[in-house]
């Protein structure tokens, strides 16, 4: 016999299928209430801007649902319009889903919203040479809250090649998910803390992320305690020979004055 539960339907209490949803009375006082209070927000979703945008989702996604497979049914922002209220016209920022997931997407956002208004999340950006111990310094400093971004582990991941292998028909899918933790967390304060491993300083980071608590940090491990660290590890010195003079020709025209040194 298929298991059931207990819900409410018009004001009265029903046994239904336990993977059925029902639209809550709750349901119908939170439209209601976006309704009073977010005109302008909701007449959005009647233009002819956002039919159009939305059939364009729709026609590349295939009618696909873009998280079970199945078919898609609604068009959905990535980053909440609400929250990136510039980019609800950016193709790039849509997602075609069935309603089911979608239901499961905005709860997920709802309940991480609530979580974040708790939370005061400081982002740390970790720069330094090959080989200064960056990843060891945020494997020592992260919480159990806390998000890392770690390109050469996230290469590692998705080739299964080892670390610091890179493959460049890779790279595009790991600059992707950079560029979407970063536009997440312009919207979000999930976190308590946010660890980003990187080479060279990103402007656009800065640009992006001007209104969250960021804190630019260079390790201070010279470059020659580097380059043997890196001859122990069996490195190809002479492919990075060209990262060191890059941080060195960046630090001589000041585009690290920001980072504390640690």
């Amino acid at each position: 016999m298929p298991s059931k539960k207990l819900t409410i339907v018009n004001g009265r209490r029903v046994l239904v299928d336990a993977k059925q949803r029902i639209r809550q009375d709750s349901d119908r006082q939170y439209n209601q209430h976006r309704q009073s209070t977010k005109s302008n927000y909701l007449s959005f979703y009647h233009s002819s801007q956002w039919q159009h945008i939305r059939r364009q989702a729709l026609l590349r996604d295939n009618h696909i649902c873009q998280r079970c497979g199945l078919e898609a049914t609604l068009v959905d922002h990535i980053i909440p319009s609400e929250d990136a209220w510039d980019g609800r016209l950016d193709l790039d920022n849509l997602e075609s889903l069935c309603k089911d997931c979608h239901y499961w997407k905005t709860k997920r956002e709802t309940i991480k919203r609530k979580k974040g208004q708790h939370r005061y999340m400081q982002i740390n950006i970790i720069a330094g040479y090959p080989g200064s111990g960056k990843s060891t310094y945020v494997r020592d400093h992260v919480g159990q809250h806390d998000l890392v971004y770690d390109y050469d582990a996230l290469m590692a991941a998705l080739t299964g090649l080892p670390l610091h292998v890179h493959n460049i028909d890779a790279h595009d899918y790991v600059s992707l998910i950079y560029e979407l933790i970063m536009r997440k967390l312009k919207a979000e304060q999930t976190f308590d803390n946010v660890w980003i491993i990187m080479t060279y300083p990103d402007k656009r980071l800065d640009s992006l992320l001007v209104s969250r608590d960021l804190h630019h940090y260079m390790l201070s491990t010279s470059k020659d305690v580097c380059i043997q660290r890196l001859i122990n590890d069996k490195r190809n010195i002479q492919q990075l020979t060209k990262v060191f003079n890059k941080i060195d020709e960046l630090k001589s025209i000041g585009k690290f004055e920001n980072f504390k040194i640690i």
